[in-house]
């Protein structure tokens, strides 16, 4: 039996193992199975009575680890063999990883992993067995080899994982489908099964193009390829980077207007490998070199697709109302004023085909209405167009179920405040990760005054009742949520004789026991800030201060206290992710929890409640949208960022319409 450890802090192993993706780690690991020559790759979800998933195995048929490379496997990161050569040792396959992270994502599917291997060399098979858990991230204990007659290939397994129900959703399957597709175009002889299911990514689609992208003039490198794949069926819409083999290195947003459509779009270029192009996930916030011009015109190429592909399907969509005889026009055109008006009928039609009735007998009656309007009343068309087409029933039935009883307005300011919602997101994120942005931003002045008018992206049951105020407002606005009188006007103390300035303090009633309240207190850290022991003190005052005042004392009120910033050290990750507590829960007691959240945390569990309204929309953000909102909306807060550069001006020329009939 050996002891492997990892040449990195179990702090940044944790940061790496990104615990709350599990289907990235999924894919990590099946990459790691094809990367060893496996013909067939097998996920399995085992789940218990409840539905719940309690095991997750990843199976191969590869060549297994052997044991003399333990070593270079589970002792290295930022590394791997894979960086020292270019194709796989049997099958010459092109390899995907080279940073040798597979490993440590692991850890998202449970607190206990586990590596059953079997390789052969020179006719002789052995078995190793490599452990881990939460733990001791940084360490693996590796069994000493043993002879065996089975097969070689590896058998993935984890234990006790949480929160593992994104893996049941179809979701998760066409994630990975996309995320394999052109893997498995270059390698047929490849079979991946998810949960039963094979990916078979071909059988999904429904258009496939191809598209040169020139590369910058002064770029060494070749021209990009960008190949856009539409699915015959709802996809998490997406932008791979890949480089000159078809690799993917990084996936984007891809910050473009689609309606109608379920795509992925892949763009391959050689110099997205250059040391000089950088982490290639913040290529939306470089916005100048060879890397940013490729990106743009593959964007602007990926609008004209979808242009053209809409007029396409504005023309088959009106030659099957002509086919069915519910078209409410004949013949050709007697004049132009009649070529016009079927033009305008056309696009107004199709632009609102998804919410036509069901019934043909219905879609006659309201082609006819507004062929009508159209040759009464042509200024009034687009009035009467949004009452008479109010709502589909052909869109997902719990949309469906909820647009059925909304008036038409409200769906309107229902959108607009989703997509509002979406563009800060995208905002939010460019405050606090861009490199130059998140130094530059002010915690109390910028930060805090934006985000006390955004307060729903911590929960969308809170209320905001303090911002910046001490401890004392704290305590008046808690008798006030419980209908007490004023408390007697001793100031509130920390331990240490100060009064404590709070920075949010944010309330609910309980939904299922009458009379009952949660607080939850946010402390917010500029995001240049790496929090440590010496912050988590102020907040844990802040804590200890409201729980020793006998006047807020309440048995039907809890609290939660939040630290809220970038990045941690290993001290307080360590405090903060413990095996007894969900992650980030570093106190637990009945009446209080104290929290240590990242805002990519934070900003990840607002995107998962948008997400299906999101996909509804078809609604993409991107970062002049983002910019528009943040200095419409906040545009004291962010006077300085944008005289500074720190915020850009919106661009010209990319508007975030919904349903539009064309891309913008």
């Amino acid at each position: 039996m050996a002891k492997l450890r990892l040449t990195v802090g179990r702090g940044h192993v944790e940061e790496l193992a990104r615990l709350r993706h599990p289907v990235g780690a999924v894919e990590e690991l099946i990459w790691n199975s094809l990367d060893a020559d496996a013909e067939t790759v097998t996920v399995v979800l085992e789940r218990n009575d409840f539905g719940g998933v309690d095991r997750v195995a990843v199976i191969d048929d590869g060549t297994g680890i052997a044991a003399e490379k333990c070593g270079d496997y589970f002792e290295q990161i930022g590394t791997s063999w894979k960086k020292r050569t270019q194709v796989s040792e049997v099958k010459k396959r092109v390899l995907h990883g080279k940073n040798g992270r597979g490993r440590v994502r692991a850890f998202a599917l449970g607190s206990e992993v586990r590596w059953t291997s079997v390789s052969g060399m020179q006719g002789i098979r052995r078995r190793v067995v490599i452990e881990s858990d939460r733990g001791s991230m940084d360490e693996f204990d590796v069994s000493d080899p043993e002879p065996t007659a089975d097969v070689t290939g590896t058998i993935f397994e984890a234990f006790g994982g949480e929160d593992l129900q994104k893996l049941t959703e179809d979701a998760a399957r066409t994630a990975l489908t996309a995320a394999f597709a052109l893997h498995l175009e270059a390698y047929p002889d490849i079979c991946i099964t998810y949960d039963g299911t094979r990916l078979d990514p071909a059988s999904e689609q429904v258009h496939v193009e191809t598209y040169e992208v020139a590369a910058p003039p002064d770029s060494s490198h070749p021209s990009a390829q960008l190949k856009i794949i539409e699915w015959s069926r709802p996809y998490s819409r997406a932008l791979f980077l890949c480089d000159g083999r078809g690799m993917s290195l990084a996936q984007l947003k891809p910050e473009i207007q689609a309606p109608g459509f379920h795509f992925t779009a892949y763009l391959s270029w050689s110099g997205f490998e250059d040391d000089s192009v950088g982490d290639l996930a913040f290529a939306d916030w470089t916005p100048e070199g060879p890397a940013a011009e490729v990106l743009a015109e593959a964007r602007e190429r990926m609008r004209e697709h979808f242009r053209s592909r809409a007029d396409e399907r504005r023309r088959e969509l009106v030659d099957s109302w002509r086919a069915e005889g519910f078209y409410p026009y004949a013949g050709e055109p007697a004049n132009d004023q009649e070529r016009a008006e079927r033009e305008t009928f056309d696009a107004v039609a199709t632009a609102v085909v998804r919410h036509l009735p069901a019934s043909k007998r219905a879609q006659k009656v309201s082609f006819a209405l507004l062929r009508s309007v159209l040759t009464h009343e042509p200024g009034e068309v687009l009035r009467i167009a949004e009452e008479l087409f109010a709502l589909s029933k052909q869109e997902q039935t719990e949309l469906s179920r909820l647009l059925d009883r909304t008036p038409l307005s409200a769906l309107i300011k229902a959108s607009t405040a989703t997509t509002g919602r979406l563009d800060f997101l995208s905002a939010l994120e460019h405050l606090v990760f861009d490199p130059v942005a998140k130094g530059r931003v002010k915690e109390r002045t910028e930060l805090h005054r934006i985000l006390e008018n955004e307060c729903w992206i911590f929960g969308e049951e809170y209320g905001l009742h303090v911002s910046d105020r001490s401890l004392n407002e704290v305590l008046r606005q808690h008798c006030r949520l419980l209908d007490r009188d004023t408390p007697a006007p001793a100031p509130v103390l920390r331990e240490d004789g100060s009064r404590g300035i709070v920075d949010l303090m944010l309330s609910r009633a309980a939904r299922q026991r009458k009379g009952e309240r949660h607080h939850l207190v946010i402390e917010l850290k500029r995001s240049s800030v790496t929090l440590g022991m010496s912050e988590f003190t102020q907040i844990n005052s802040y804590a200890q201060a409201v729980m020793n005042d006998d006047r807020f004392r309440d048995p039907k009120v809890t609290w939660d206290f939040w630290l809220v910033g970038n990045a941690m050290d290993d001290g307080l990750r360590q405090l903060a992710h413990q095996q007894d507590r969900m992650p980030g829960c570093a106190v637990n007691q009945p009446t209080y929890r104290i929290w240590v959240r990242t805002w990519g945390e934070i900003i990840e569990d607002a995107q998962e409640r948008l997400r299906f309204y999101s996909e509804q929309l078809e609604y993409q953000s991107s970062t002049e949208h983002a910019m528009d909102y943040l200095i419409r909306e906040h545009t004291d807060a962010v006077m300085d960022l944008v005289g500074d550069g720190t915020v850009p001006a919106a661009r010209a020329g990319d508007s975030g319409t919904i349903g539009a009939a064309a891309t913008s």
